[in-house]
């Protein structure tokens, strides 16, 4: 049976501007999850899952509630890894009926990567004006940035790998993984490593067929913040790869360079919404990179 990786954007699980109450998290998880049930009839899934808004939130909590010591931004990732696993195993388990299993992922970086000189990663809530430094204006508003260095290895990959075997839904990566670095064995770093890219290393880890990426759009746009975007439905890797630079950091950009680095050993990209998930496998809809 053919493997599909398929990253779920933070917009799966809370919406811009939402709460984020915990009823909000479960009501968009479940309408994820339905829009699986076609797939995971067709490949064997393995989700990853984004987490900035639930860590930033986090990270708030612990502000507000010391003075109770406060955890770094790693261990804030791995909290939040089981928190989202939880709440995705028991909607597939409602709804997929299928078995799923939630792997508490380290990913390896390097401690000299440039990314912790330049924090361009965003996390946690939108705010109306900039309430500090490292902070990034989007579309919702400003959010903080953090350092967002590449994932090198991932170090539970066998055990993903025979979770796959066994024929369960594998959730893993979440939040692109706990950032390690090695010095003296395996040690956490304050940093976010970005899903996209710990998706496509896990995709070609994996040797997956299909890398899905579900976010906010039903396409890849060029100049998406004009009053005219151009839809992308189809492309090439040479050409997604031609284009990488037309494209905003911390936006779509990751998702393309992802697309890029896992076609030149897999098959085939889907960049859409969730809901349209099942036409864009039929080629009706979506942007497709091949």
């Amino acid at each position: 049976m053919k493997t599909a990786v398929v990253a779920l954007g933070g917009n799966a699980i809370i919406t811009p501007k939402e709460k984020g109450t915990i009823e909000q998290q479960i009501a968009h998880i479940d309408q994820t999850v339905v829009h699986l049930k076609k797939l995971s009839r067709k490949y064997r899934l393995v989700l990853t899952h984004g987490n900035g808004p639930q860590v930033g939130d986090l990270l708030i909590q612990q502000k507000k509630g010391r003075p109770i010591p406060a955890m770094p931004l790693d261990v804030c990732g791995a909290m939040t890894q089981a928190q989202i696993g939880y709440l995705l195993q028991n909607s597939i388990q409602n709804i997929l009926r299928k078995r799923s299993i939630t792997v508490l992922t380290r990913v390896l970086v390097d401690k000299k990567d440039r990314a912790f000189e330049r924090p361009t990663k965003p996390i946690g809530p939108f705010y109306n004006e900039r309430i500090g430094k490292n902070m990034v204006r989007q579309i919702y508003g400003w959010r903080k940035v953090v350092p967002s260095p590449k994932p090198k290895k991932i170090i539970e990959i066998d055990q993903i790998k025979s979770l796959i075997r066994q024929g369960l839904i594998v959730i893993c990566c979440g939040g692109g993984g706990a950032p390690v670095i090695r010095d003296k064995g395996l040690i956490g770093i304050e940093a976010v490593i970005d899903k996209d890219y710990s998706s496509q290393l896990l995709a070609t880890q994996l040797k997956a067929d299909l890398l899905v990426f579900l976010t906010d759009v039903d396409y890849v746009y060029l100049d998406y913040e004009s009053k005219s975007p151009i839809a992308i439905r189809r492309m090439s890797s040479t050409e997604a790869k031609k284009m990488i630079n037309d494209f905003k950091e911390g936006s779509m950009r990751p998702k393309i360079e992802a697309a890029v680095k896992f076609l030149r050993k897999g098959k085939k990209v889907i960049i859409t919404k969730p809901e349209l998930l099942d036409d864009a496998l039929e080629g009706r809809t979506g942007t497709v990179i091949e």
